[in-house]
């Protein structure tokens, strides 16, 4: 297999296949979850050189690969099974006191909608393309095949609360996340359906039912997987055994779904407003502030894995206006930022091994793969960091200040530019040229003026 002795070397510095209780992947990395994070050779995974770096993470490490992140994750599968069991108490215990409660609340968040990130890619390119169909005139808008692709775009943010109820579910740990879904499904029929006609409040023995809209939403979903976690162990204590195979879900989705159209759907409807509010007066009014401060950190964020803490809000930002208004700007100016910033400094370098990873980390930048060029340049070059985080705070300056908006979420990279289309396209194309321009060219401007110690 190509990528056998890869994989040998990452598991025997990871401590061992017995060591590894749990491996995923995200777009570039392996998240290994360990029993016993004092195995972890650290050195010996950084010495691997086709791994440009790694990264800790709770209760395990992440080994950053690359675009090869899927072969490799599937060459270390056939090679080694791995029991799904939790790591030692201790570890886990010592790595939980590092993080205070607001963060480990942001991280189960984060944990929640990661896995739902190549859905929102996939809908996000598709409803690029759409828009494209419609600019450009290359099909009938009034077609089916036209309106089919459309509805393959929308379907996914449309019923999202079934993704999200499924993602969270096994996330936080309910017996049966299909349980959460069905709960949705019923506040989702009921928007549907018909049954409220006109009006605004329906009665369930004398109980108010407030009648919301539940697609698109992700608070109401959430709400729903926190409270099934209790009710289930409060059913679970009060259900006869021997009748506990019917009447144990059977009260659990009667519960739980009351409990969501008498209250806490409502209250998550309350909660999406207040974020919807929220989002207007602390990020859409201070777009240019939030888009620069975005841009100049995201690298540090991206590195440290606190971007995808960021998610839920972002997500919640498409849900809200359709569209997302601050995180594009400033992603693509990062990205493009660093991508000039490194194949500046390949121009500058008089080393040819550093030249030629330059080029190739560089390139994989511009196409929104950025890890590569994080670990293996700009957190070798400092001042290529430096260069990177100037380039990408001016450019996401310039997105908040133009106002640059994204039709749909993917990897901030040239082939990704289609996310762009609409109103504010051509403010796009200004950020990315911007950003790369700048980075490119103060990258250069630094690093020359330290060129005898460039190597």
């Amino acid at each position: 297999m190509k990528y056998e002795e890869l994989s040998k070397k990452i598991i025997e510095n990871v401590g061992g296949a017995e060591n590894v209780s749990k491996l995923v992947h995200c777009s570039t990395r392996l998240r290994f979850q360990l029993k016993d994070l004092s195995k972890i050779n650290k050195e010996g995974l950084k010495a691997i050189p086709e791994v440009p770096g790694i990264k800790d993470q709770k209760g395990g490490v992440q080994v950053i690969i690359g675009q090869q992140v899927d072969e490799v994750f599937d060459t270390i599968n056939s090679m080694y099974t791995f029991e799904d069991t939790p790591m030692e108490q201790e570890a886990l215990v010592e790595n939980e006191k590092e993080k205070n409660p607001f963060v480990k609340f942001m991280n189960l968040l984060a944990d929640c909608f990661v896995p739902l990130i190549p859905v929102l890619i996939a809908a996000g390119l598709t409803s690029a393309i759409s828009t494209l169909i419609s600019t450009f005139g290359w099909l009938d808008t009034n077609g089916t095949t036209y309106k089919i692709i459309d509805l393959l775009a929308e379907a996914p943010l449309y019923f999202i609360p079934f993704i999200i109820a499924h993602s969270a579910g096994k996330r936080i740990g309910v017996k049966n996340s299909y349980m959460t879904m069905a709960v949705m499904a019923s506040l989702v029929y009921l928007n549907v359906s018909g049954i409220a006609g006109e009006e605004t409040y329906l009665t369930f023995f004398g109980l108010p039912v407030r009648v919301a809209t539940y697609t698109n939403s992700i608070v109401p979903a959430l709400l729903c997987v926190f409270a099934q976690k209790y009710i289930e162990v409060g059913v679970h204590k009060i259900t006869p055994k021997a009748v506990s195979t019917f009447l144990e879900p059977l009260l659990t989705y009667l519960v739980l779904a009351i409990l969501m159209l008498v209250a806490l759907g409502p209250v998550a409807e309350y909660i999406s407003d207040g974020l919807a509010w929220l989002l207007q007066v602390t990020v859409n009014s201070n777009k240019w502030l939030v888009c620069g401060v975005l841009g100049a950190l995201m690298v540090p964020l991206i590195s440290t894995g606190l971007h995808y803490s960021l998610m839920p809000v972002i997500v919640a930002n498409y849900m809200v206006l359709g569209y997302d208004t601050f995180w594009a700007g400033p992603s693509f100016a990062a990205n493009m930022a660093l991508a000039g910033a490194v194949l500046g400094y390949a121009v500058i370098t008089k080393k040819k091994d550093v030249k030629e990873v330059c080029v190739a980390t560089g390139t994989t930048a511009l196409l929104g793969i950025t890890e590569p060029a994080i670990y293996s340049v700009a957190f070798v070059n400092r001042k290529v960091l430096y260069a990177t985080c100037i380039a990408g705070g001016i450019g996401g300056l310039v997105s908040g200040i133009l106002g640059v908006n994204s039709y749909g979420m993917a990897p901030a990279g040239l082939t990704s530019i289609p996310v762009l289309a609409g109103s504010t396209f051509v403010n796009g194309i200004i950020t990315i040229v911007v950003a790369i321009v700048l980075g490119f060219v103060i990258s250069v401007i630094i690093n020359k003026a330290g060129e005898k110690n460039v190597q």
